[in-house]
């Protein structure tokens, strides 16, 4: 048997090396996983950072953050366009990843407690800039990724798109967990929570992915601009729009074909191709509506939840990495098993089968969502109507209290006990009566003319030298923007409270809260706290012994549950060895577990598997040699248009309940994703080894990447 020519086995063995899988990627890889740590862990804690420390509404945070993400899938557009056109992609990441790390850093410099305005504009500022540096980098980095595979490892550079995803979703787990912990339980610059740390270190991972970006340069397959394809593709359509307007030849086969005149084929042809795709586009962005309201809708769905867990509290911005974490465990389970699977019952072989799978997957999951929206929505807390107000009288002495308030019929509370009288009208003066009696401590009568002045409101009867002693206050049964229990004090003991010192104290493990008392006078016996939110927990009571120390013994261990408003009544006489502590529930906690959110995350993950990873892979091998970034940039304006139909719904304001419009995001879904099948149907799909291109552009001279024609 003769031996192959020299020559064939040498070609032979250069086809080989060139089949390599490209080690340029691994650098794309690690620059992905660095930059989506820092858009998640900022992301994560926005909404929470809008609401809490820049004091915005829910419904307007959930503009603000909705806008936020517009803006940076709005912007691959001025991307795809500097990559495709003028700066290449490795330019165009380089450059824009510079404005996207200056925008961090802003933003974590405006977290910094100061003027509410001056942190306000500089937060705002900050998010501008990076909405626009992560925004432009998006279209670009996933195809400079596809542009490391020959045009022969099609299977490659499908595995490559899921293992890009891999990458992000594992930034995106790390930064989920990491920021709400350096959120809320580090402590600094004098406030309860961290949020210039928590902007902080999502900062530096971003310099990170700049310096792993540029250490690659020297393996990259480095393809330079096209020219201003996006100009040469307008001008183009509105050459044959015009010229078909007014010809009177012979109709041609395509409306684009009448630009021939002017136009190379080859650039009518990706047109042609480009157009089709874009048709296709159209039903997406309602995909994008559901998926991103796990920033906002659902993180603060899981503040009005019970988020404790084995004995742990989970944040509820910490949630989210529900996602993350099971795309990152479900990817190799879809890729090795379930495709396969299916694939030999000739089910979900093709892209736009397994994107529209994922979209009904996500009306689901918004379906499971509206039902624990539901559920929730029946233990909210009632407040009085209009003009009305509703009164909690805590009896707070060892006598049994009869109270007649105006021309309302008389009441009888025990000792210690409370009791809530409703539909007062506000405003209205009124003359109370208090009678204790069965007391041996006291046998008084008190009667005093006041109003309610707010919704709702609270008020101690206390002895005081054996005589009845009435202290009322504003109450409140508004939960606090991350569900925190919430919990303040009444009090009457011996201790005589100064006007700056002593407090009292709560305690569970290292963790304390002081509660110092509202008091205008030196050496007060008697008062009352303001509301003090606290990490959910069981703590211990301590009551002053002087100044600066307390009692060793705790007067009562109180469970404070996520959502819960509490009243604790403190009655404490050592003089006389007589003591009572009394927990109230104005609020009661959140009954529902947090883990009911875990089957919607299950389905939305399952979902975005097979309608986001298909997608960045469907856009990419569907797209013109010239306009790569183009198409990656369509399929991310679909994200923004997504969030559009979100703000406008919130601004619209179209129910008074939130599982209403939880529920018609579910229904909008399903008829979405009843019309993209339809479309998917009549698609034809491009052969991606014999798409014809505008310019056949060689990339730089790295070994590996000298394409060869396979097709001759």
């Amino acid at each position: 048997m003769s031996e192959k020519p020299e020559s064939s086995r040498r070609a032979g063995e250069e086809n080989q090396e060139k089949e390599k899988y490209p080690k340029s990627v691994f650098f794309i890889l690690g620059n992905e996983l660095c930059e989506r740590f820092c858009y998640y862990g900022m992301r994560t804690v926005l909404t929470i950072y809008l609401t809490e420390e820049l004091l915005y509404s829910e419904s307007k945070a959930t503009v603000i953050f909705h806008s936020f993400i517009m803006l940076s899938y709005f912007t691959p557009v001025l991307g795809a366009i500097l990559a495709d056109s003028y700066l290449g992609k490795f330019r165009t990441i380089l450059y824009i990843s510079i404005v996207y790390a200056i925008g961090n850093v802003i933003l974590s410099v405006g977290s910094i407690p100061n003027n509410l305005s001056i942190m306000t504009g500089v937060s705002l500022l900050g998010l501008f800039i990076i909405g626009v540096g992560t925004g432009g980098i998006k279209p670009c980095v996933a195809a400079f990724g596809g542009d490391q595979f020959s045009k022969t490892q099609i299977k490659e550079r499908e595995r490559f798109f899921s293992v890009f995803y891999f990458a992000i979703n594992g930034g995106s787990v790390v930064s989920t967990i990491l920021t709400p912990i350096l959120r809320a339980d580090v402590h600094c610059l004098g406030s309860d929570s961290c949020y210039p740390l928590a902007y902080g270190v999502p900062a530096a991972l971003m310099l990170v992915a700049l310096t792993l970006f540029l250490i690659g340069k020297p393996l990259y397959n480095i393809k330079p601009a096209e020219g201003n394809i996006f100009q040469s593709v307008f001008k183009c359509i509105c050459h044959a729009i015009s010229r078909k307007s007014k010809s009177k030849e012979k109709k041609k086969s395509h409306w684009l074909d009448y630009a021939d005149d002017k136009f190379d084929k080859d650039l009518i042809k990706d047109i042609k191709t480009l157009l089709h795709v874009l048709w296709i586009f159209l039903p997406v962005p309602l995909f994008w509506a559901l998926f991103d309201q796990t920033g906002s809708s659902w993180t603060l769905q899981a503040t009005k939840m019970d988020r404790e867990v084995m004995g742990r509290h989970i944040k509820p911005d910490q949630m989210q990495v529900m996602n993350a974490f099971l795309i990152i465990v479900l990817i190799p389970v879809f890729d090795y098993v379930i495709y396969p699977l299916f694939g030999k019952c000739n089910l979900l072989k093709k892209p736009l089968q397994r994107i529209a799978v994922g979209g009904f997957l996500s009306a689901l999951a918004f379906v499971f969502t509206g039902f624990i929206e539901l559920n929730l929505e029946s233990s909210y807390p009632v407040v009085p109507g209009p003009g009305l107000t509703e009164l909690t009288i805590i009896n707070n002495s060892p006598c049994d209290i009869r109270f007649h308030p105006g021309n309302l019929s008389e009441m009888n509370l025990k000792a210690f006990e409370s009791s809530i009288v409703n539909d007062l009208t506000m405003g209205k003066e009124m003359s109370w009566e208090f009678v204790s009696h069965n007391c041996s401590e006291s046998q008084s009568t008190i009667t005093n003319q006041f109003s309610t002045t707010s919704p709702i409101e609270s008020m101690m009867i206390f002895l005081q030298n054996n005589e009845l002693q009435i202290i009322k206050s504003v109450d409140s049964k508004q939960r606090t923007e991350e569900g925190e229990p919430k919990i303040k004090l009444y009090f009457s003991s011996d201790f005589e409270f100064s006007s700056n010192k002593s407090s009292f104290k709560l305690q569970t493990g290292l963790e304390k809260l002081y509660l110092k008392p509202n008091v205008t006078d030196d050496l007060q016996k008697s008062g009352v706290t303001e509301y003090h939110k606290i990490s959910p927990g069981k703590y211990k009571i301590y009551i002053p012994l002087n100044e600066t120390d307390h009692e060793k013994q705790p007067i009562s261990e109180v469970d404070l549950r996520s959502g819960g408003i509490y009243i604790g009544v403190i009655y404490q006489f050592a003089s006389t060895n007589k003591s009572n502590f009394k927990l109230l529930s104005m609020v009661e906690h959140n009954s529902i577990s947090i883990l009911w959110q875990v089957p919607s995350y299950v389905i939305l993950t399952v979902g975005e598997i097979m309608f986001s990873i298909t997608g960045l892979a469907f856009s990419y091998s569907q797209a013109p040699e010239s306009m790569k970034s183009l198409v990656q940039a369509a399929w991310l304006l679909t994200v923004a248009f997504g969030n559009l139909i979100v703000m406008v719904i919130a601004k619209l304001s179209l129910f008074e309940k939130k599982s209403y419009e939880i529920f018609l995001f579910a229904v909008l879904m399903g008829l979405d994703m009843l019309l993209f099948s339809i479309m998917a149907y009549f698609y034809k799909y491009v052969d991606d080894k014999n798409k014809s291109s505008l310019s056949e552009v060689k990339g730089k001279d790295n070994k590996g990447f000298e394409e060869t024609d396979f097709n001759k």
